[in-house]
């Protein structure tokens, strides 16, 4: 369920035939993704652990090269262009690898966000970090597990890039503190609209945010369509995704 009436000017993403396969392993990450995001929306992407979700979006963000098919982003291929990739703010969750983060005062981050990001909002990131009580003279490993996730959250909205995508961001952010954040998100989109896609494992605590949702499993697209008309099948998208990926065996407690 792809088609929602769009033309082809209108859409962010577009995967045709995507494949990933990375070395040494024998089953592909992603499997012959089709996938075509409008602009202006803000899209769930759900699977279960290993599903493809991470891969996908590192295609998307330019970090890495299909091994078959095309990836377009915001018209181009994101692989090593330089127009895209300020365009595209990637939001992953904490990583002892990530030395930006972690070595660089939070202040000094804000800095280099508006060197890199042209749609940079100073304001926007002072008030976010405020209301996270992220400390501004620490590094990311310095912080709590919570304190680093609001940041990296805070520099993602505050990027206002036309395709912010965040891959399980706000994990380790308390239940507050994730509030926060999606009312903060839902905030700034309306008042600026950019298309930003959103993997999480929150479903149920995320749904109001979804205009459309992606899922997911075994490199696959199982189903991606407007949120609404999902939940006109008398599921929430929480219940569609257990119903779509539970496996035979599997029982699911809610």
């Amino acid at each position: 369920m792809t088609d929602m009436n769009h033309t082809d000017t209108d859409y962010a993403i577009e995967c045709t035939d995507v494949r990933l396969r990375y070395p040494h392993q024998h089953t592909e990450a992603l499997a012959g993704i089709n996938l075509a995001i409008p602009q202006g929306v803000i899209c769930g992407l759900f699977g279960r652990n290993g599903a493809g979700k991470t891969s996908l979006m590192a295609l998307l963000a330019g970090l890495r090269r299909p091994s078959g098919g095309s990836v377009r982003v915001l018209g181009e291929s994101p692989w090593e262009n330089a127009r895209v990739a300020p365009q595209v703010a990637y939001v992953f969750p904490k990583s002892k690898s990530d030395a930006t983060i972690n070595s660089i005062r939070a202040r000094d981050l804000l800095k280099m966000g508006a060197l890199l990001r042209p749609h940079w909002d100073a304001g926007l990131a002072e008030h976010l970090l405020k209301r996270f009580d992220v400390p501004l003279k620490k590094p990311g490993s310095k912080m709590s597990q919570g304190q680093a996730a609001a940041l990296r959250c805070a520099i993602g909205l505050a990027s206002r890039a036309p395709l912010t995508i965040f891959d399980e961001a706000y994990l380790g952010m308390d239940a507050v503190y994730r509030k926060i954040f999606i009312d903060e998100l839902l905030t700034d989109y309306l008042r600026y609209p950019r298309t930003i896609l959103f993997s999480t494992h929150y479903i149920a605590e995320m749904e109001r945010l979804f205009s459309e949702a992606i899922i997911i499993d075994a490199g696959q697209i199982l189903i991606h369509d407007d949120a609404d008309t999902l939940r006109e099948q008398g599921k929430t998208l929480q219940d569609l995704f257990i119903n779509l990926t539970l496996k035979e065996g599997e029982s699911y407690d809610n």
